[in-house]
């Protein structure tokens, strides 16, 4: 078996699949009610941004990561006007 391969599966061995697992299921049940509160363009833009950064703030302009503050600021607004308390 090529070492690549050896090394993938090693690799694979410490993800913590049940967080990912967790992870996955939050964000299909209760991480859509926050998504959902951005516009189809916003959510865009938040992709766009997110692969420009590649991770890494500094990838983005002042004025691009000012954007995105303010984009998950509104995902995290409540229909009320507050912020929800994150759980």
């Amino acid at each position: 078996m090529p070492a690549w391969v050896l090394q993938a599966l090693a690799a694979a061995r410490r993800v913590p699949w049940r967080k990912v697992l967790a992870a996955i299921v939050w964000l299909s049940t209760r991480g859509r009610r926050y998504w959902d509160r951005l516009t189809p363009d916003e959510r865009r833009e938040v992709r766009d941004l997110a692969l420009k950064s590649k991770g890494q703030r500094s990838n983005l302009s002042a004025t691009e990561q000012d954007r995105l503050v303010a984009l998950f600021q509104k995902i995290r607004r409540d229909p009320d006007g507050g912020i929800e308390a994150t759980t």
